[in-house]
């Protein structure tokens, strides 16, 4: 089972609300059910007369309807007979305009996922079809209850839920729920292993990947506080090497901070034995240099590990320190993360990551190389460790409140972004509540860490598989807190 089918490009973008006007109906039936009726359909002739109504004149003059057919023919080979259950439409403020997001939930016949066909619509109110952007497993579409997260039967509701996924999707895991210190819920799940003889348990150590970022980001505020380095600071001041030096000139420690450098792309999950056996920041820097410049900085936002390989090696060069010791000391120890760090895959406690076999849909183990993680991410932790450094945020145990507050400001506003970012911190919106946090995802790997201030709650979401039930607990416990269903 694949926890997702890629179509055209990734959409990967942040809700700020859910457009609630009801879908546009064609002879009574929504252009969701018949974009899934074109899907099942065997008639060429039945498939145009569809075409027409279901997608935009735009996009029809740009494919033909004959080519639109084809893309019908091919969906029907990867998932027909599909049942159609429901659409929906959300809607996403850009600098560049409104953006439409339709969502059709159906499921093939026999198969316990449901899959989640997402297209680019029209404005209102027509509303057609115009691109196809992802398709995603989710294990179900799912109504939820309605209490808030601090009721009993709403935790009695997520636990049975978790429970499900555990069953019938083989989810393995860890969440916590708190409000404050205290734990509303906290669910273990699963194995840590593949020969399933270790359950995960409060000492399991799960990757976070680029939540690590979080770290990063805050060890340079941390030196801005001690006025050791500058955000303005441009970063040939600390670090050399560069090809191109009059273009890295230009990069400041902000624009690495909010991936809008400009410095290219040098790790994106791609088997390199360099980086499966690095260990130091200087060894991924090395890297990174030479992937060079890809444009001049403050151009545009792409998120990009190389900006926090280029702060990590700030990091040590300011501090004397490597990065490793230099976070844990002013980090790790000061929010009582006591069981956290960048570890070896030997280490104790760590579990497995897992993904399915393209084979024989059977989970198989991710290889690890021999390195550990670095300044862009990799560190591991637990649920309780999570918890507490949410705690050091809000207690300023870490950085200064006004430090800190700087931090969760969206900077990257003024760019096409698919997410807002602050320094270190992705800001979401969820019904009328700023959150802050940070997630990861690799190969086996997956974390979510969030917090929403004005309910003082904080969520944190493990799992050491490629399973399409961890993004749907983790979207569906923040349809709780939040109350956004």
């Amino acid at each position: 089972m694949k926890r997702a089918v890629h179509f055209c490009m990734i959409l990967a973008l942040t809700i700020t609300k859910v457009y609630c006007q009801s879908e546009m109906k064609v002879n009574e039936k929504s252009i969701g059910d018949l974009f899934v009726e074109g899907i099942n359909s065997t008639s060429e002739e039945r498939q145009k007369e569809i075409v027409l109504q279901v997608f935009a004149d735009k996009l029809i003059a740009e494919k033909g309807v004959d080519g639109l057919v084809d893309l019908f023919k091919t969906l029907n080979t990867s998932y027909s007979p599909l049942d159609f259950h429901h659409s929906e439409i959300n809607q996403f403020d850009r600098p560049s305009g409104t953006v439409y997001v339709m969502h059709i939930y159906a499921k093939k016949k026999d198969e316990v996922m449901w899959k989640d066909f997402q297209l680019y619509v029209d404005n209102p109110p027509t509303q057609k079809i115009t691109r196809l952007a992802f398709v995603a497993e989710v294990s179900e579409p799912i109504n939820l209850p309605n209490g808030v997260i601090e009721h009993e039967e709403t935790l009695r509701w997520l636990d049975s839920y978790v429970s499900k996924l555990q069953s019938e999707n083989d989810l393995s895991g860890s969440i916590l729920i708190a409000k404050g210190n205290k734990i509303l819920f906290e669910r273990y799940f699963g194995y840590s292993d593949l020969e399933r003889t270790l359950p995960i348990d409060k000492n399991s150590l799960f990757g976070i990947a680029s939540g690590g970022k979080m770290f990063t980001a805050l060890c340079i505020a941390k030196l801005a506080e001690e006025n050791k380095i500058n955000y303005n600071d441009n970063i040939t001041k600390y670090i050399g090497g560069f090809a191109d030096k009059a273009k890295a000139d230009k990069i400041t420690i902000h624009n690495l901070l909010t991936h809008t450098s400009g410095v290219a792309q040098y790790w994106w999950g791609q088997t390199s034995e360099a980086f499966s056996r690095a260990d130091s920041i200087g060894d991924h820097l090395k890297m990174v240099l030479e992937v060079g410049l890809k444009e001049d900085a403050g151009n545009e936002y792409e998120y990009n590990n190389s900006n926090y390989i280029l702060l990590g090696a700030i990091v040590e060069k300011v501090s004397g320190m490597d990065y490793f010791t230099f976070v844990k000391e002013n980090i790790f120890d000061k929010a009582n993360m006591n069981n956290s760090g960048f570890f070896y895959t030997n280490h104790e406690n760590t579990v497995t990551p897992l993904v399915r076999s393209e084979k024989d849909n059977k989970w198989i183990t991710v290889e690890r190389g021999t390195g550990r993680g670095s300044s862009a991410g990799g560190a591991y932790s637990n649920v309780r460790d999570m918890l507490s450094f949410s705690d050091a945020l809000v207690t300023n145990r870490i950085v200064s409140s006004e430090t800190f507050q700087n931090m969760i400001e969206v900077q990257n506003k003024g760019y096409e972004v698919t997410e807002d970012y602050g320094y270190g911190f992705i800001i979401q919106t969820y019904g009328k509540e700023k959150t802050y946090g940070h997630g990861g995802t690799a190969k086996g790997v997956n974390f979510e860490f969030r917090y929403f201030p004005d309910q003082e709650i904080t969520v944190i979401v493990f799992s050491n598989q490629d399973n399409g039930a961890y993004d749907d607990l983790k979207r569906n416990t923040i349809k709780l807190i939040s109350g956004n269903r």
